[in-house]
């Protein structure tokens, strides 16, 4: 499969300066295709470096919340104040004439709102209120690295809209108060370990510091600089729920072959198959996921998913209802990570994709250029 679309790869990549890049397509039975292109450190990609795969860490905790679910220890409805008392605390911000105002809540902040990007939480990064608070010094953004953006006010009532922002975060939190360890310990053990997935963690101390690429931003002129000193290693914490996995793609092939296998891993049951199907399902009604505007351009590039395509969301997935011509089936859950990782889970038609590399901004057209190469090619080679 690898050798129909390498070329296509290639020239895509090096239309744009990409450097280097990594690719994985799996069915529910094996890997169908590993490999790398480019070099790292004049030396080429391979199957031990670790990326920081940011956002594509949602469906992972997703996961683990929903295995608490499924045991008991947890429940959709359940108001989250019970687990964490903060959040019965938070304000909504809204504007009023030329400045914001900040309003108490009117509903109980749940654990569904938390996973579906329900319950009024966002990203400075993406929204309007929330970038003037960082931009006023009364709020630390997403790129404080420490947990203290966790302390944001709402962007509206829980339940009112759908707004991608820090709620897995808050839902790693909840994690750790109902399992009474850290996140990285519960994830250790009950996805990771099981799944042998031994290039992931939250911590990088538990793999080989070495083995981490460098990150780049792409400049307006399409010039990559180094900014991997930029962006602080973790080990010892915080563990984010919203985006703090190192990996790969040989493990990410894992987690979405489990996925395909309706929650089956190699060594046993990871998460009950109608579980997964919630995953795949329609949880935000009426609501659309929404085109996300960029307030920090270093950060992130405006983008609409398939504009035309209606989108949902999921536990933890993007999801279009309709067939997207040449690519992924209706149904199909999808998500990416901050620094221009991208994956696709098609289970009609039981194929799941996942590229990565190492830049910012996020969005950018390099980066969409090669990953739509990929997605294309796969789906080319599949039919």
């Amino acid at each position: 499969m690898f050798e129909e679309m390498k070329d296509g790869l290639e020239n895509a990549m090096h239309t744009h300066g990409v450097a280097f890049a990594s690719f994985g397509v799996t069915d529910a039975r094996a890997t169908r295709m590993h490999n790398h292109l480019g070099n790292v450190d004049d030396a080429p990609l391979d199957d031990d470096h670790i990326f920081r795969i940011a956002s594509m860490t949602k469906p992972v905790v997703s996961v683990a919340a929903l295995q608490l679910i499924a045991r008991g220890d947890l429940a959709l409805d359940q108001p989250m104040k019970d687990i964490l008392p903060t959040l019965g605390e938070t304000q909504v911000v809204r504007q009023q004439g030329d400045g914001l105002a900040l309003e108490p809540l009117e509903q109980d902040i749940t654990l569904q709102h938390l996973l579906t990007h329900t319950s009024g939480y966002a990203y400075d990064f993406h929204h309007a209120l929330i970038s003037e608070l960082v931009a006023q010094g009364k709020l630390s953004g997403i790129a404080s690295n420490d947990e203290s953006f966790l302390n944001a006010p709402l962007v509206f009532q829980p339940g009112e809209d759908w707004e991608y922002g820090i709620g897995i975060d808050w839902v790693g939190k909840i994690i750790e108060a109902v399992s009474g360890v850290n996140l990285n310990q519960y994830v250790q053990e009950n996805i990771l370990q099981p799944l042998d997935m031994h290039h992931t963690s939250f911590s990088i101390a538990d793999l080989d510091a070495a083995a981490l690429v460098p990150l780049a931003l792409r400049g307006d002129d399409g010039a990559m600089s180094d900014i991997t000193e930029l962006m602080p290693t973790v080990t010892d914490g915080p563990y984010l729920g919203g985006g703090g996995l190192y990996s790969n793609v040989g493990d990410y092939l894992k987690f979405m072959r489990m996925l395909l296998q309706g929650g089956q891993g190699p060594n046993g049951q990871i998460l009950p198959d109608h579980m997964v199907a919630s995953m795949f399902t329609n949880q935000i009604g009426d609501l659309q996921v929404k085109h996300m505007p960029s307030f920090n351009p270093m950060l992130a590039e405006g983008h609409g998913w398939f504009p035309g395509t209606s989108m949902k969301w999921g536990y933890g997935l993007m999801l279009n209802e309709t067939d997207i011509a040449g690519r992924r089936s209706a149904g199909s859950g999808a998500w990416s990570g901050l620094y221009n990782t991208f994956f696709f889970i098609d289970r009609a038609r039981d194929i799941a994709g996942v590229s990565m590399t190492q830049m910012l901004p996020v969005y950018n057209q390099a980066a969409l250029d090669v990953f739509d190469t990929f997605e294309q090619s796969v789906f080319s080679a599949c039919s």
